[in-house]
């Protein structure tokens, strides 16, 4: 194996002329112009994110401004001077790592050398790669040379936090920037470099390559480089495995369970990461970025070139963007940005990672994608429904019965309020107190929904299960005594107040609220969940579907 074989995959193919650097033609062209001129600065300042080419191009210039032969500002790359600096011995060009030598000592050795004449070169470069590491002292030392240097020393000083470098220095230098580069550019570049390899990697592996990068040429590189050991032909999924990423049908499967509430998949997927070693932080960042494509899906008219992925994953994207509104995507969105900072201070990462994506799905999900709203009890099982005969005969029937099921809440809801407005004689002794109970939850129900507006979804989710009774102008909110987490939440002073004042302004009258646990209020409570159960199981009884409900669920009694 040759030396070259040896060396990493970035060091083979580092551009050795201003012609082979990709993307930074604001910083490329008036280098090269300069030394097909004779004309350059003696200080130069080289700033960007990592792996986007400064090391590279100042190389270059510390070779074009010795070439013996150069070609329109381009080094020959074959003349005396360019061989020894290809190689490294070149002693009138020096690489200085100011990580590790970032002292005052290291730079006073540094203007000492400085006065000499070069060795075989015209002139002495220095390139000082990470120089915001230099302490104050060492940027002090450094001043006065950089201010006026020797005729034939020239600096090339290259960071990565140009807010880190005095400004004293700054203004003696040619400030130039390497922007990021393009997915397209770096994707051109490992297509040349792949077919130089006979490495077969598909479009798809490339591009997320590139994406993983993130502007970086450098990095892209090295994950080929990892990419090549493997046999067969490179896939998308074989570079997402290489670089410790999650699939997209993986985060597809976890952001579908979110949005329908599907706990045991949410709970499972988190199981198969922890087995297979991934970071869980990582994980939740892609989810984040898989919410992020997910909304693009939803609001531009064409995805596919804002987002990089297959055309079977954008088709999955679509057809889940189709099924929920902006303002969900949006919200579970920010909802993972405030878990992932809850997880930096959580002494279990699992737990509270399964906990905040239970959570989150209890919050948002089960109602947008569902003609029928199953809340949070019913996956627990408080509230089994059998499946039908009617569903096992396929996607047509399932898709019937779903219709006429959000048809009769409909019919039933009409028929809730004409009894309310024409209540039969029959019953008008009887169900008094039910059309009361009916006018006090449907009032609670406005209030709930005027509390999510005020995008207050936390109060809303504390506040839901709470049985609600009236008595004049108190309202009283009972919750069981298993439910102490959202009675303490719901009794603080802020809380208390929020809720009391959305019920005057629906009432348009002053009202008092008062908070209890369990039996302290009448027997007259409501709950906004236990209508819900109640339009269930009507609907479910006139179309004779099974349907077994717990019955202390019914009797308002313990979970």
């Amino acid at each position: 194996m040759s030396i070259s074989e040896k060396l990493a995959l970035y060091r083979q193919w580092r551009p050795q002329n201003f012609r082979d650097v990709v993307a930074q033609e604001q910083v490329v062209y008036p280098l090269q112009q300069s030394v097909r001129n004779g004309r350059f600065a003696h200080a130069f300042l080289f700033s960007g994110s990592r792996g986007t080419g400064k090391t590279s191009v100042a190389k270059i210039f510390a070779k074009a401004v010795n070439c013996l032969n150069p070609d329109d500002g381009n080094p020959c790359n074959e003349c005396e001077i360019c061989i020894a600096a290809n190689n490294g011995s070149l002693m009138d060009i020096q690489e200085i790592d100011a990580a590790s030598n970032n002292g005052v000592d290291d730079v006073r050795r540094l203007t000492s050398e400085i006065i000499f004449a070069p060795v075989l070169a015209q002139y002495k470069v220095y390139i000082i790669d990470e120089v915001h590491m230099l302490s104050q002292q060492a940027f002090n030392a450094l001043l006065k040379t950089l201010e006026e240097p020797p005729a034939h020393a020239v600096f090339i000083l290259a960071t990565t936090e140009p807010h880190r470098i005095p400004a004293t220095i700054i203004s003696r230098c040619q400030h130039y920037e390497f922007r990021r580069i393009s997915q397209k550019d770096i994707v051109q570049r490992l297509r040349l470099i792949s077919d130089e390899l006979s490495l077969i990697i598909s479009d798809d592996a490339l591009s997320v390559i590139a994406q993983l990068a993130n502007g970086g040429m450098r990095d892209a590189i090295s994950l080929l480089d990892q990419l090549r050991q493997m046999p067969g032909e490179i896939s998308r999924d074989d570079v997402l495995q290489m670089a410790g990423r999650v699939p997209d049908q993986f985060l597809h499967s976890v952001a579908a369970a979110i949005l329908s509430y599907d706990a045991d998949t949410l709970l499972t997927s988190i199981q198969e990461l922890v087995m297979s070693g991934r970071d869980l932080t990582r994980f939740l960042l892609d989810l984040s970025t898989y919410m992020r494509n997910l909304l693009i899906a939803k609001v531009s008219r064409n995805p596919a070139e804002l987002i990089q992925m297959t055309s079977a994953g954008l088709t999955r994207l679509s057809e889940l963007a189709a099924q929920v509104s902006t303002d969900l995507i949006s919200e579970t969105i920010a909802s993972l940005a405030r878990l992932n900072s809850e997880l930096r201070f959580s002494p279990d990462i699992r737990s509270s990672l399964e906990i905040g994506l239970l959570a989150l799905a209890a919050r948002l999900g089960g109602e947008h994608l569902e003609p029928i709203a199953i809340p949070a009890e019913a996956a627990a099982g408080r509230v089994v429904l059998a499946e039908p005969p009617e569903l096992r005969t396929g996607a047509k029937q399932e898709t019937g019965l779903k219709q006429r099921a959000t048809e009769e809440i409909v019919e039933a809801e009409s028929l809730q309020a004409a009894e309310k407005a024409d209540p039969p004689l029959k019953e008008e002794k009887t169900d008094s107190s039910l059309a009361y109970d009916d006018e006090t939850l449907r009032i609670w129900q406005a209030v709930l929904e005027a509390i999510k507006e005020e995008h207050l979804m936390d109060l809303s989710l504390m506040a839901r299960p709470a049985k609600v009774s009236r008595k004049e102008k108190v309202w009283t909110l009972t919750f069981d005594h298993s439910l102490k987490g959202q009675y303490a939440c719901i009794s603080e002073a802020e809380s208390r107040e929020t809720i009391r004042r959305i019920l005057q302004d629906k009432l348009g009258i002053s009202v008092e609220l008062e908070v209890v646990l369990e039996d302290d209020a009448g027997s007259n409570a409501v709950s906004a969940e236990e209508d819900w159960v109640m339009k269930l199981k009507r609907i479910t009884d006139k179309r004779s579907i099974p349907l077994h409900i717990d019955e202390e669920l019914l009797k308002g009694g313990k979970n």
